[in-house]
């Protein structure tokens, strides 16, 4: 061994520099338990509050599903004057539950998504059965409308006919975004700007409309020769007075009406309706943009349930024949490349 004084020999270097890389090995394994403490702690802490998070929305969505199906059971009990304000009221709620939903995606599993999505659209389809009931529409009276027509004094048909473009000129007014009165343009709509809100598309000629989101629902009026393209509808899609256009959607209903010459590639998980139209053709959704699978979660859209070609026709009550005012779109007439 080295004495004091001497220069330390080749073994004391190299007991120095095993201790050293000892002492380093310790404390990285001390190191590496610490952050590895640390990183347990702070799961924990992230487990807790995305089930404290998930807690609250449970409790609220519940709350709020309650809230709107009391509201529903009271339908029975509201002046017949007060019906439309009040299954407004009960729609709007629905929306902002809805809202409510998408935000809260970001900390729920995807069963619950799924779940909650599953039950909005199960109160949507009760609030939209219990109004049809409730306020019957002129369409729904399985009347000959010719007889009644002639029958009637022309002041009661223009006083209908007044009624029906004021309630559609209130619905564009409503709707929280909108395209009126442009020619020969492409139009767009972001999902920050549409989703789970009200679209009314009015008086467009020749133009190319995208939707890229999960609107609420959808007023078109009087379209001439225009394409509209839409992400997954929570409600309905309401269609009227449109010539030669081509509508690609999905949605939960489909109502068109004074509609021809007009080709329509859809997903509605109930039916179409068409009345007063003729010359219209169907044929599966199949439009594709970034998000849509998401915008579907949105929506609340079952992607196994299509009935694209089933729809009724309000004016042909034979049971048996096939109306002629509505046909399918032949596989090889379909558009398969809607940019091109």
């Amino acid at each position: 061994m080295a004495t004091v004084g001497e220069v330390p020999v080749e073994s004391d270097l190299q007991d120095n520099k095993k201790k050293r890389e000892v002492e380093k090995r310790l404390q990285k394994r001390n190191d590496e338990r610490q952050a590895e403490v640390e990183r347990r702690q702070e799961e924990k802490s992230l487990t807790e509050a995305v089930q404290e998070s998930t807690g609250c929305f449970l409790d609220t969505f519940s709350k709020e599903r309650q809230n709107i199906e009391s509201q529903l059971s009271k339908s029975e009990q509201i002046p017949k004057n007060g019906l439309v304000e009040h299954f407004d009221s009960v729609s709007s709620q629905l929306s902002k539950l809805q809202k409510y939903v998408s935000e809260s995606t970001m900390f729920l599993s995807s069963y619950e998504v799924t779940k909650a999505q599953q039950t909005m659209s199960q109160l949507h389809a009760s609030i939209q059965e219990k109004r049809d009931v409730m306020i019957p529409k002129k369409k729904f009276a399985f009347k000959s409308k010719k007889t009644e027509k002639a029958k009637a004094p022309k002041i009661i048909e223009d006083v209908v006919d007044h009624a029906a473009n004021t309630q559609t000129n209130l619905e564009v007014e409503l709707a929280e975004c909108k395209f009126v009165g442009d020619v020969s343009k492409v139009l767009e709509k972001t999902p920050d700007e549409l989703t789970q809100k009200d679209v009314a598309l009015a008086d467009l000629t020749d133009c190319t409309v995208k939707l890229l989101g999960a609107p609420s629902a959808i007023h078109i009026n009087k379209l001439r020769n225009c394409r509209v393209f839409s992400g997954p509808v929570s409600g309905s899609v309401f269609i009227r007075e449109c010539v030669g256009c081509t509508f690609v959607l999905p949605c939960q209903q489909l109502r068109i009406h004074t509609t021809r010459d007009t080709d329509f590639y859809i997903h509605v998980t109930s039916k179409a309706i068409i009345e007063d139209s003729n010359k219209t053709r169907f044929a599966p959704y199949n439009w594709k943009y970034p998000d849509l699978e998401e915008h579907y979660l949105v929506a609340g859209l079952d992607r196994t349930r299509n009935n694209w070609d089933d729809v009724d026709d309000f004016n042909w009550l034979a049971a048996n024949d096939h109306s002629p005012n509505w046909s399918v779109i032949a596989e090889a007439d379909r558009h398969q490349h809607w940019d091109a």
